[in-house]
């Protein structure tokens, strides 16, 4: 039986380096995503307690009031003002949550997309090194899998630039919506009894 060719034997050594390298990439893509979920539920869980801390602080302050008013129309005012600052503070809140929910997807993103780009120029690698051992007559099968990589890297792209636009259209969105309910709130103590 015949020896393999120097070129042949670089590339076939180098195929496990290159497998390790991938495992290797792909643990500390892992690590990354679940050092940006582990930070931002930390972020969540401290907004949370911050926000029911603010909640209890509130509602003494409103049992305090409450117990001050000396008649309706006065309690019908606290009540307004109970309801515009309950308004104000849930949509506080919520644009919060949204804020770091947004935020951990785009710090995911941008780790996926680095990721998938060095996965890419592997490939791109890998089949340049067994284009140089391949036989003759594989330049077709090449190219194909050549075409198949940057049909891929650019679906991804489109991909990306959708999410982005959809982050960016909820955001407005959401901050229109969130605008939108804390004028109506302060809309609500603003009238007049007549």
């Amino acid at each position: 039986m015949g020896q393999a060719s120097p070129v042949k034997k670089k590339v076939m050594t180098k195929a496990p380096e290159q497998v390790t390298e991938l495992n290797r990439a792909m643990v500390e893509t892992a690590m990354s995503l679940a050092q940006v979920a582990l930070e931002n539920a930390d972020k969540l869980v401290r907004l949370q307690l911050e926000t029911v801390r603010e909640m209890l602080e509130e509602n003494l302050k409103n049992a305090k009031a409450l117990t001050d008013a000396k008649n309706p129309e006065q309690l019908a005012e606290f009540r307004a003002k109970v309801m515009e600052d309950s308004v104000e503070q849930a949509t506080a809140y919520s644009r919060s949550v949204y804020d770091i929910a947004a935020k951990t997807q785009a710090e995911f993103g941008k780790i996926m997309e680095q990721r998938f780009a060095a996965f890419n120029r592997s490939m791109e690698q890998m089949v340049d090194d067994a284009a140089k051992s391949a036989p003759a007559g594989s330049e077709p099968a090449l190219a194909a899998i050549r075409q198949t990589l940057a049909a891929t890297s650019a679906m991804v792209d489109t991909l990306a630039r959708t999410a982005k636009q959809f982050a960016e259209a909820a955001d407005t969105n959401i901050k229109s919506a969130a605008a939108a309910a804390a004028k109506v709130a302060k809309g609500g103590t603003g009238k007049k009894r007549g």
